[in-house]
């Protein structure tokens, strides 16, 4: 399993739903997201004053896959005809920390 952190970034003119989007429903929509080999099997999302922070936790043959596989599933969530469209994708990668292991360091900084 790998942790991929995700930040999207609501459009600055309100309307549709970057007005209603919230974690829970977009927590919904990213464990239902078809990926090529990859599945999201656990989503934490938080929400932030420009938009929404997650961290998604997939099954894929390997990290890169799950980073790629979700980066494609994102832009259909944030593409024009998708639950968020008109949000844009700040951060789609690795969480390091969870990656090597060490998210204990992390939280002693």
């Amino acid at each position: 399993m790998y942790a991929i952190r995700l930040e999207l970034v609501a459009p600055s003119a309100g309307g549709g739903c970057a007005e209603s989007a919230g974690a829970g429903p977009v927590r919904a929509a990213l464990l239902r997201l078809p990926l090529a080999g990859a599945r999201v099997c656990h989503v934490r999302v938080r929400e932030r004053a420009d938009g929404l922070a997650a961290v998604c936790f997939l099954t894929a043959p390997s990290l890169l896959a799950a980073e790629h596989a979700l980066r494609a599933g994102t832009a259909a969530l944030v593409g024009p005809d998708g639950p968020l469209g008109g949000w844009s994708v700040a951060l789609c990668e690795a969480d390091p920390w969870i990656a090597l292991g060490r998210w204990q360091d992390r939280a002693h900084r």
